[in-house]
């Protein structure tokens, strides 16, 4: 047996595991790299406009923003059955974000990521309700799922596989485009992607509106887990996880990639700009 087998063998038992662990590592990277791409978009923007500049990272990302917000308008018109009701809706707009109020003046942050308003939805809904508690939830997570939902259509859109697909040949070559599929979706496909998946993070507003909702999952969560380990399912709910985990491993790295690409052309950019 060569070392090659042998080592195999021995990852062999951690492999779901490391499989599932994979899915945080690579969500964990792409946070890097998204925030390094940033970093530079924001510093060409002062090279070329100053302090307006910071902006531009904003502007980019207009598509995602608005789809971010209609993702939580479309929950709440779900809901409209059980009382939800939309007073309005700004898919995109920047301006400062008042956080206090002191002596009947607004405070306003100064700097910073969460000085911005980008979008806004508001919308009202019976008080003290269980079904109120539940479009709160969705409401709140829906850019999310939105988020994800575009971005296998986009991969559709430019590749001609779904995301759940191993795009490989009969050789085990990974192929970037299906047969006689159009090269041209690749020219806008990725900066949709990139702009839908920097918006597909709900905000710290839509996580607190979310809370009640999340923590009911995650308790139903740990009674499944309770459930599957005392009727001894856990090895097969691992292995279908580490299925799904591959898949989502497969997503993430395609856009590690994509980030890569973007910022290696904005790096370019950079040392353009302060020449």
């Amino acid at each position: 047996m060569s070392s090659d087998t042998k080592l195999m063998a021995q990852i062999a038992p951690y492999q779901p595991w490391l499989i599932i662990a994979g899915v945080f590592l690579l969500f964990f990277l792409l946070r890097i790299t998204r925030a390094g791409l940033r970093r530079r978009v924001d510093e060409i923007g002062y090279w070329l406009f100053g302090e307006r500049g910071r902006l531009i990272w904003f502007w980019l990302n207009a598509p995602g923003v608005m789809l971010h917000e209609l993702s939580h308008a479309f929950v709440v018109l779900l809901f409209r059955p059980f009382g939800f009701r939309i007073t309005s809706i700004t898919l995109f707009r920047v301006k400062p974000t008042p956080v206090a109020s002191v002596g009947g003046r607004r405070v306003v942050r100064n700097g910073g990521r969460q000085s911005l308003q980008l979008g806004e939805v508001q919308y009202v809904r019976p008080q003290g309700r269980f079904m109120s508690y539940i479009g709160d939830g969705l409401s709140g997570i829906a850019p999310l799922l939105g988020g994800i939902a575009m971005f296998a259509f986009l991969y559709w859109v430019a590749t001609g596989y779904l995301l759940w697909d191993f795009p490989l040949d009969t050789q085990q070559h990974i192929r970037l485009l299906r047969p006689d599929w159009p090269w041209w979706t690749l020219i806008f496909a990725p900066y949709l992607i990139l702009t839908v998946t920097s918006e597909l993070w709900p905000s710290r507003q839509d996580w607190h509106g979310a809370r009640w909702f999340v923590s009911g999952l995650l308790v139903l969560a740990v009674i499944l887990v309770l459930i599957l380990w005392y009727t001894s399912q856990l090895a097969n709910m691992l292995t279908i996880s580490a299925f799904v985990a591959a898949h989502i491993d497969f997503a993430l790295l395609i856009l590690l990639g994509l980030d890569l690409l973007f910022l290696i052309i904005a790096e370019v950019l950079v040392h353009a700009v302060r020449r």
